[in-house]
């Protein structure tokens, strides 16, 4: 089985749980693409959208809770996220598929037409830059024409001082959130991992699958290069903002 760290029915559960405390700013962030996409939505009779590194399904489950013209393709490497998003998403039926794939696979071929919108939340930034570049430009050649990129996610600050103090708040976040019993003690040895990674190794090299945060103002540019128009970033608070491109 591969090392990713979601790929167990426990972690995965135990994240799923825990997701609106671990992400201070969860739900802001899907209810700000759930707002983005209502003029998509509101468009057309029918409409298909791909959420990459959808996980456990919860941002598809409001896709389709308030779009009854939705159909979904949630795309994850993860076997055990995908096995709590059947179960989450099964009240809906036919309007959904699940896809196994990595971000960087070829998970375009698995779509049953060019969808209409591609949204992700907290994944994209696990990809190092190439490997960003090349997913917008995946993302862009996928899109119907007139489609949309809603990438809801966390971006640095240019300057590292600023990063840094932003991570500490989030440190601090989750040893209050571990103590009190917000978030299982199981993810003790998750966090202990990523604060050796980001706090005390700040600002060394990052591979793919770790925390590889850049600016929004570089990752427009990476849109505009694959052929996105109307790039910007909406909003922003702390670590989490919304990018956005339009295909023409």
């Amino acid at each position: 089985m591969s090392t990713y760290r979601w790929n167990t029915n426990e972690a995965a559960r135990a994240y799923d749980a825990a997701a609106p405390v671990i992400h201070p700013l969860y739900d802001e962030v899907q209810w700000r693409i759930l707002e983005l996409l209502a003029p998509v939505a509101s468009g057309s009779e029918s409409f298909l959208l791909v959420d990459l590194g959808g996980g456990s399904g919860r941002l598809v489950e409001k896709v389709l809770q308030r779009f009854a013209n939705a159909r979904v393709v949630l795309v994850d490497q993860s076997p055990a996220f995908l096995a709590i998003a059947a179960e989450r998403l099964a009240r809906f039926g036919g309007r959904f598929e699940l896809v196994e794939k990595r971000l960087q696979d070829d998970w375009a071929v698995e779509l049953p037409a060019a969808p209409q919108a591609i949204v992700s939340t907290s994944a994209i930034h696990h990809l190092v830059a190439d490997e960003k570049r090349q997913l917008y430009a995946k993302c862009c050649a996928a899109l119907a024409p007139g489609g949309w990129l809603i990438n809801g996610d966390e971006f640095r600050p240019a300057e590292d001082a600023e990063f840094l103090a932003r991570l500490k708040r989030w440190d601090a976040h989750m040893k209050s959130a571990i103590a009190d019993g917000r978030i299982s003690a199981s993810f003790q040895a998750t966090f202990d991992h990523w604060h050796e990674r980001n706090i005390r190794d700040f600002g060394a090299p990052h591979k793919s699958g770790d925390d590889c945060q850049e600016t929004a103002e570089v990752q427009e540019q990476y849109l505009r290069d694959a052929g996105f128009i109307d790039v910007e970033t909406p909003w922003q608070q702390e670590m989490w903002g919304t990018l956005i491109g339009h295909k023409a």
